[in-house]
């Protein structure tokens, strides 16, 4: 057993070596982020609920299908109900993000510098938006479904049974992180095929893998329904995850991107609805079949932008592209190189090789300032429950302890209706369904009218937070609801950001 642990290091020692390079690149940057991230607060309550006994869309309101909670709920229930464990989550799942980016480009022959430094640019790119997230998950298992597949191009090609149900199981995995994208991935996945069909022979080999493929998909949605059907939840999975979606009218369309003030974002946005044209014809006519399951897989992958084309959606879901992109520029690359004398290639080389080492040089002292700062940064030294660790602001951290002791000082129920709701109720360990993630379409079937419902149920006495009008509220914010509150409730005072109305 010693042997092949040894053997496996020895033949692996290069991706190890950059796999822990990776890590400790990114450590640092997820580690220093203060509190403010929303989708981070909501990702951690999400798990937190599954730590502290609570079943999804029967105790607490989640859209998605709840792989990722459950696994989060997993890990901190076996360390420490803490945001930072999460981080720690954030940080090896991006890690693996980006080592596969590496893993990719080395499958498909690429130079080894090229391969690292292209990593290293994509990690630059998305680094400000970088979480423990169903979308970075989903975009995981999609990199390592294409580079699975990269060898699969052929019909017939030499697979057993097992490599296909793998390969569904993955796929049937995506849906169970988010059912929108792991939908269109497996589609993806089972119909891409049918480009190589070209005989009755090659059909009946599709049909084969496909059904083997399609148990692989199967099976994690038959452990799902049989969960929910246990705990007595299946009705208000139906309701949240697909009844509740006519009431998810959220949108912000791909113009944003065109407008957006960050430069590379809109040249991306300019320039990927192009290259995804070009590269379609290219992989078509060049008939690089190899790259079909690349280009198809990269495909679905674009569903994460709609309805919500925000910079984060945008950048996962442009992400595999990005990478397709940097292997058919390293083409182009390579055969302009071949005309180039050999004195003039080994000097781009060499160039190329010191900038590269001149690259990790700059950022390994980036990184180590950035733990540093992190360690020295009284931010972090608070005590405040469930953020051990997290540098939070001392505004904040003023706001969180005056609303906390409020809600603890009162008899009656305190319910924050807003989109950070969450950031003061985790530190008392309380949850109020619905009400800790107020956002719309987040609501099920019933939607805002079902919320209204559920404050006119309350008993006398309770109270309501919302925003006080100089603080913005967040675009998703139920306005319907507010302004019901606002109409229909007596305000009886303020605390920090909020008004105060009593039922």
């Amino acid at each position: 057993m010693l042997k092949k642990v040894n053997s496996y290091l020895k033949s692996n020692y290069n991706s190890i070596i950059i796999f822990i390079a990776i890590l400790f690149i990114i450590a640092p940057v997820i580690l220093s982020k203060n509190l403010s991230n929303l989708d981070e607060i909501w990702n951690y309550n999400f798990s937190r609920n599954i730590a502290n006994g609570l079943i999804p869309y029967k105790d607490f309101n989640i859209i998605t299908t709840p792989l990722l909670p459950i696994i989060g709920g997993v890990i901190l229930k076996l360390f420490s109900n803490e945001l930072i464990i999460m981080r720690f989550l954030s940080i090896l799942l991006n890690s693996c993000i980006f080592f596969m980016v590496y893993k990719i480009l080395k499958k498909l022959k690429v130079n080894n510098f090229y391969c690292l430094f292209f990593s290293f640019l994509l990690f630059f790119i998305l680094k400000d938006y970088i979480c423990f997230d169903y979308n970075f998950a989903i975009l995981f298992l999609l990199l390592i479904l294409i580079y699975l597949e990269l060898n699969n191009y052929d019909i017939n090609s030499n697979k057993n049974y097992l490599y296909y149900f793998f390969i569904g199981l993955i796929c049937g995995s995506c849906i169970l992180l988010k059912q929108s994208t792991g939908i269109i991935i497996a589609v993806a996945s089972i119909f891409y095929p049918i480009l190589f069909i070209k005989n009755k022979n090659d059909l009946k080999i599709y049909l084969k893998f496909t059904a083997i493929k399609t148990i692989g998909i199967l099976l994690p949605i038959i452990l799902l329904f049989i969960y929910l059907i246990i705990n007595n939840a299946f009705y208000d999975f139906i309701d949240y995850t697909i009844l509740g979606m006519k009431t998810f009218n959220n949108y912000i369309s791909y113009s944003s991107l065109l407008n957006s003030d960050n430069l590379i974002i809109k040249m991306l946005s300019i320039f990927m609805p192009v290259f995804i044209l070009i590269s379609g014809f290219y992989i078509l006519i060049k008939k690089e079949r190899f790259l079909y399951s690349f280009f198809f897989y990269s495909l679905a992958s674009l569903i994460v932008i709609y309805p919500i084309s925000d910079k984060i959606h945008f950048l996962i879901g442009i992400f595999p592209f990005i990478i397709l992109f940097g292997y058919l520029l390293f083409k182009i690359i390579k055969f302009m190189a071949k005309k180039l004398n050999n004195k003039i290639k080994y000097f781009l080389y060499e160039f190329i090789k010191c900038m590269l080492i001149l690259l990790s040089i700059i950022y390994l002292i980036f990184s180590c300032i950035l733990i540093k700062n992190y360690l020295n940064n009284p931010e972090k030294n608070h005590n405040i429950n469930n953020y051990k660790n997290i540098p939070i602001s001392n505004n904040l951290i003023n706001k969180i302890n005056t609303i906390d002791n409020y809600i603890l000082s009162q008899n009656n129920g305190v319910y924050i209706l807003d989109a950070e709701a969450a950031i003061y109720m985790i530190p008392i360990n309380k949850y109020n369904k619905d009400f800790d993630m107020f956002n719309k379409g987040n609501f099920g079937s019933k939607g805002e009218i079902g919320q209204i419902e559920k404050i006119n149920n309350l008993k006398n006495g309770d109270k309501i937070l919302i925003k006080n009008n100089k603080y913005s509220l967040n675009w998703q914010t139920p306005l319907e609801v507010i302004n019901y509150i606002k109409n229909n409730l007596n305000k009886i005072g303020e605390i920090s950001i909020f008004d105060i109305y009593e039922i």
